[in-house]
């Protein structure tokens, strides 16, 4: 059993749920030829990398970088902000993405990461 380097990293899961959806599907002309339906976006999730923290610090550091990952999320499918939701809390966040979290990542390559 081949044994793989871990990174220290923990990745935090991000997918879009169905208001992110209706906002998405309420952007007038932003909607792109074959657009998925909510049911078809399994795959639609974006992997961030965050600290290896402990545990009880996860959700604070979730807490401080929410923001950044909204509207990254946000410009992944529309890049003009001002059809972007005004209010964007922690709240709103959650409604909005799922979030999940994997503690251990390894890696399966043997070539170096390379940060673009």
């Amino acid at each position: 059993m081949p044994e793989y380097p871990s990174l220290n990293r923990t990745a935090l899961v991000v997918r879009p749920l169905k208001p992110y959806w209706d906002w998405a599907n309420n952007i007038k002309d932003g909607i792109p030829p074959g657009m998925k339906s909510y049911e078809q976006t399994e795959m639609d999730t974006t992997v961030y990398l965050i600290p290896d923290l402990d545990p009880s610090l996860v959700q604070v550091h979730i807490e401080t970088i929410f923001p950044e990952i909204f509207e990254d999320e946000l410009n992944a499918w529309w890049t003009k902000e001002e059809d972007w939701p005004k209010t964007r809390t922690y709240e709103i966040f959650k409604k909005w993405f799922e979030i999940s979290i994997a503690p251990l990542i390894y890696d399966t390559e043997k070539g170096d990461i390379i940060k673009e």
